[in-house]
């Protein structure tokens, strides 16, 4: 299987984005304890402080999808339209650099 590499692109309404930078990172520790994996992080742009991202790499588009069917991504995701000015946007990358 392929690695799965995603950014999911966060952008908090005026006034949310303590809120939106807590509940994400309530989703890092059990996301990294889940089998497949590989890597998970939340970052918070420099230029643009409600900008937020969750970067992650999985071992294969199976586990990602079982990741979003976890019940701590299934309740978060309502939130979402909550807490940001738009539905989070996901966008899936395939590595073409490897490691020497």
């Amino acid at each position: 299987m392929t690695e799965l590499t995603n950014a999911a692109f966060f952008q908090a309404k005026s006034g949310k984005t303590e809120d939106l930078g807590a509940r994400l990172l309530t989703l890092v520790e059990p996301t990294r304890l889940e089998p497949g994996c590989i890597r998970y992080d939340i970052l918070q742009s420099t230029d643009d402080p409600n900008a937020w991202l969750a970067y992650e790499v999985w071992r294969s588009p199976a586990d990602f999808e079982a990741h979003m069917n976890a019940p701590y991504i299934a309740a978060f995701m309502p939130l979402v339209l909550e807490l940001c000015e738009r539905d989070v946007e996901i966008c899936f990358y395939t590595r073409r650099s490897h490691n020497s």
